[in-house]
C-alpha cells in the first residue's frame, strides 16, 4: 500500500511539476511578446522623434523609410542604390535623396507632390559643406529639376538625369 501510494505521489507530483512549467513556458512566452511590442513601439518613437538618415551606405531600411516619408510615393522594384542625408541643426533644415529609378517612378512622385518644371537649369536649391561623393552638384546644374514650396520658406527640388536613371532630390527650409 505504501508503495503504491509512493507512485501515485510520484505521479502527482510530476503532473504538478508539468502543469507549472507549461504555465511557466506560456508566461514567458508573453513576456517575450510584450517586450518585441515596447521594443518595435520605442524603435517607431525614437524613428519618428530623431529619423535616421546613412548618408554612406545605400538601400538601407532607414534610406528606405526615409524615401517613402519624403517622396510619399511607395518604394518599388525599380529604385535602387538610394542614399539619404538629413540635416536638422540650427533653424532650418536640409534632406538630399539620390536614388536609381525608371521615369514612372519620377512621374509618380512630381504628381503625389504637385511639381511644376523649375525655370530653366542652373543653380536651384541650397549649397552646403559635406562632400557627399553621390551628391553631383555639376550635374544638377545641367539638369532642369522639378519643384514645389515657396521661395523663402520651404522649397523641394526633384532633378532627373534619363541616362543614367538617377534622380536627386532635395527638400529644405529658409
Amino acid at each position: 500500500m505504501v508503495l503504491v501510494g509512493g507512485v501515485m505521489a510520484f505521479s502527482s507530483c510530476n503532473k504538478l511539476k508539468r502543469k507549472a512549467g507549461s504555465i511557466a513556458h506560456k508566461v514567458s512566452q508573453r513576456f517575450d511578446t510584450a517586450r518585441e511590442r515596447i521594443g518595435s513601439k520605442k524603435d517607431e518613437i525614437i524613428d519618428k522623434t530623431f529619423p535616421a538618415y546613412d548618408a554612406w551606405l545605400p538601400d538601407t531600411d532607414n534610406n528606405k523609410k526615409r524615401f517613402a516619408k519624403h517622396l510619399q510615393v511607395d518604394l518599388t522594384g525599380d529604385v535602387k542604390n538610394i542614399y539619404a542625408y538629413g540635416d536638422f541643426l540650427g533653424a532650418d533644415y536640409k534632406v538630399l535623396l539620390c536614388f536609381r529609378c525608371a521615369i514612372s517612378t519620377i512621374d509618380k512622385i512630381v504628381k503625389t507632390k504637385q511639381m511644376k518644371p523649375a525655370e530653366g537649369k542652373g543653380p536651384h536649391g541650397l549649397v552646403f559643406s559635406v562632400n557627399l561623393p553621390w551628391w553631383d552638384e555639376l550635374k544638377l546644374t545641367k539638369l532642369r529639376p522639378y519643384k514645389v514650396g515657396k521661395a523663402d520658406e520651404y522649397q523641394e527640388f526633384l532633378w532627373y538625369d534619363k541616362k543614367t536613371q538617377t534622380a536627386y532630390y532635395e527638400e529644405f527650409s529658409l
